[in-house]
C-alpha cells in the first residue's frame, strides 16, 4: 500500500491526538502507520531526493496545515496537542479533511490571504514533492536544450566544452592541441602533475 498523501492523513493525524494529551510527532506517526495498516516496507519508502521517508514528511505537512487551521497547537518542538476547535471537529467528522476544508476555519483562512494563494492552486503531494518535481522537470529541460545544442555545433566548439567543462572531475582544464587523433590526449589528471 502506497503512503497516502499528507491531506489524506490529517484526519488520522488528528484521531491520533485525540487524548488531548501533549504527543511527540514519533508517537503521533506509530498511531496514525497503525491506523492506516501501514507496514514497514510503506514506512521506509523515501521521498525523490532520497533525503527523508516519505510518511515523516506527510505526517509532518499535515501537522503544519491542521497548525494553520488552529485544529493543534505545538506545546514544544516535536510536541503537539489537539486544540478545541479540533476536537469539536472530531465530534461530528467529515468523511476527509483536506486543505479545502480547512478554508472553513478562520485561522487558516486568514493565513492563506496573508500568502495570496489562488484558490485553484491544490497541491497533490507535499511542497517538497512538487518542488522536486518542478526541479526534475527543469533539469530535463536544461539536458534536452544542451543537447540538442551540442548536436548543432562545430567539432571545434564541441571540443572547447569537454576540455573547459566545469564538472571535469579531477580532469585539468588545458587545451588539447589541433585537430585529429589523440585530441583528449592533452588533457592531465591533476593528481598526476
Amino acid at each position: 500500500m502506497p503512503v497516502p498523501d499528507f491531506q489524506s492523513l490529517m484526519l488520522p493525524v488528528l484521531r491520533a491526538l485525540a487524548n488531548g494529551k501533549a504527543t511527540p510527532v514519533r508517537q503521533v506517526r506509530e498511531r496514525v502507520a497503525k491506523a492506516e495498516g501501514l507496514k514497514d516496507e510503506d514506512l521506509r519508502e523515501m521521498l525523490p531526493s532520497g533525503r527523508q521517508r516519505a510518511f515523516a514528511n506527510r505526517v509532518a505537512w499535515a501537522l503544519n496545515y491542521l497548525l494553520r487551521a488552529a485544529l493543534v497547537e505545538r506545546v514544544r518542538r516535536g510536541v503537539y496537542r489537539i486544540t478545541d476547535e479540533g476536537k469539536g471537529l472530531l465530534a461530528k467528522p467529515p468523511k476527509r479533511v483536506d486543505i479545502p476544508y480547512l478554508r472553513r476555519f478562520p485561522a487558516f483562512a486568514e493565513g492563506e490571504k496573508k500568502r495570496e494563494r489562488q484558490p485553484d492552486d491544490e497541491p497533490s503531494g507535499t511542497p517538497e514533492e512538487a518542488l522536486e518535481a518542478a526541479d526534475r522537470e527543469l533539469n530535463e529541460a536544461l539536458e534536452a536544450e544542451v543537447l540538442d545544442r551540442l548536436r548543432k555545433a562545430s567539432p571545434s566548439f564541441l571540443e572547447r566544452v569537454v576540455v573547459s567543462r566545469p564538472w571535469n572531475n579531477g580532469v585539468a582544464e588545458a587545451p588539447c592541441g589541433g585537430s585529429g587523433y589523440g585530441r583528449s590526449r592533452g588533457l592531465q589528471s591533476r593528481e598526476s602533475r
